[in-house]
């Protein structure tokens, strides 16, 4: 016997699935620009963007550095991100001869970074910090953060190194040299309280501690360095065994960068 007409019909799960995927196909399609100006429309953070939400690229800056810093930015979406209840892409960052590349992810929750790698040069850093550098840049080494809004990091790893040099900062209208050891920055998660802080161990080329840095969600970064590492510093006469922490400073991230050497 032929099959009636309503058996040859497509099932409800085939019309919803292809809903599914055609409403995907739209928005992936919509211009990224549009997307900015939606639901970030005073942003000053990002110019010029091009493309769509599968990929593009924009022009970003960063207002409250010591200069103000740019680059640019583009992205690939990573579609699978969806199901881990996600928006997810692959990025590259770049600023000057400055380059990450890795992936980033958002959700209602918070955000993340996974296995970004590259290098900061001194010229960028020089945009956000009043120092005279050492000549070298900084490596990231698969550096993977993952920020809860409510708790903070709530997971970190990964290493920044960097070879060190003659580093010179002003403070009190006077520039104090500092001949940075070759050091690297191990990255965790500590737990205080209800908050888990993002941890950066910060040792030398023998695993010799010289300081760490916490920052929490309210992007509030301490600082602490070592009799160790201040024994680096020609004026600087103080006693003290080498693990012990001598500078402790609490600020602002960016104003932390700016000023957090200068203190004692």
């Amino acid at each position: 016997m032929a099959p009636s007409f309503s058996q040859k019909r497509p099932r409800k799960l085939w019309w919803l699935i292809g809903a599914v995927l055609f409403a995907l196909c739209v928005l992936v399609q919509m211009p990224a620009a549009w997307i900015v100006q939606k639901y970030a429309p005073a942003t000053p953070y990002l110019q010029q963007v091009s493309g769509n939400l599968w990929q593009g690229a924009a022009i970003w800056q960063l207002p409250q550095a010591k200069n103000t810093l740019t680059g640019a930015v583009t992205w690939t979406w990573q579609p699978w991100q969806l199901f881990l209840g996600r928006v997810g892409a692959k990025v590259t960052v770049t600023s000057g001869k400055s380059q990450l590349a890795g992936e980033v992810a958002m959700s209602r929750g918070g955000w993340s970074l996974n296995d970004m790698s590259g290098k900061i040069t001194e010229e960028t850093l020089a945009g956000v910090v009043d120092w005279q550098l050492p000549k070298a840049s900084i490596q990231v080494n698969a550096l993977s953060l993952n920020k809860d809004n409510e708790r903070g990091f709530v997971a970190a790893d990964g290493q920044l190194t960097w070879v060190g040099g003659e580093l010179g900062y002003p403070n009190g209208g006077k520039t104090y040299q500092l001949t940075l050891p070759a050091l690297r920055a191990d990255f965790s998660s500590e737990q205080k309280g209800d908050k888990s802080l993002l941890h950066a161990n910060l040792l030398d080329n023998k695993d010799k501690r010289l300081g760490d840095l916490y920052l929490d969600a309210d992007n509030m970064l301490d600082v602490n360095l070592t009799q160790r590492l201040l024994e680096n510093m020609p004026e600087y006469k103080g006693q003290a065994p080498q693990d012990t922490s001598v500078v402790s400073v609490r600020q602002p991230l960016l104003a932390g960068l700016s000023s957090a050497a200068g203190a004692q």
